[in-house]
């Protein structure tokens, strides 16, 4: 196991209801945070690393009563090709919702483990840790270390009228937004490239 300690996840969505709503993915990076200004990460790499799995979107209907928001799809319907792939079932990798606990796990060293981030709190820390109590597992990690990068990249950029969903040089070309995958991967990407300027 890899001497990463932090880890930051994303989940892709059929609604935004965070307690009832059909999930599609979920992407799974974990990464060691001083190599941001000793030894920095490239998009490929980070890309390499990150960890998915796609999930079975009739048993989470079926089976758990997790609901689809028309809103979502149609939102879904406005979005490029590639990151749509996701809405077509594949049972060669669609997965229970129910192993969920065991990605996490399995992908995570919970005993090296120091920041939990996602990119918006009130968003993916309830759907995983929902998903989690539904299925009749614990919560892997304790509450104080969940960090969000929005506000860690406000934080970073307080002053220089820079958003903190802004592309760093040389990612654009690279980055399929709302792949779960990428989306992890960019935000780290955002992370590292500001802390490499201070």
């Amino acid at each position: 196991m890899s001497a990463d300690d932090c880890v930051i996840f994303d989940f892709e969505t059929l609604s935004s209801d965070v307690n009832r709503g059909v999930v599609l993915s979920i992407g799974l990076l974990t990464y060691t945070s001083s190599r941001f200004s000793n030894d920095p990460y490239t998009y490929e790499e980070l890309l390499e690393n990150t960890k998915y799995m796609k999930f079975d979107v009739t048993e989470q209907v079926k089976k758990y009563d997790r609901k689809i928001q028309k809103g979502t799809l149609d939102w879904w319907n406005t979005q490029g090709p590639e990151a749509k792939k996701v809405l077509d079932p594949d049972p060669s990798i669609d997965q229970s919702i129910d192993k969920l606990y065991n990605f996490f796990v399995i992908n995570v060293n919970m005993n090296n483990l120091k920041t939990v981030f996602t990119r918006g709190n009130t968003f993916d820390i309830p759907i995983l840790e929902g998903i989690l109590k539904e299925t009749g597992n614990a919560i892997p990690y304790p509450f104080w270390m969940v960090r969000d990068t929005r506000s860690y990249l406000d934080g970073l950029l307080y002053g220089s009228n820079t958003r903190n969903s802004y592309i760093p040089d040389g990612c654009k070309e690279k980055f399929i937004a709302h792949d779960a995958r990428h989306d992890v991967v960019m935000d780290v990407m955002r992370m590292q490239t500001i802390i490499e300027a201070l």
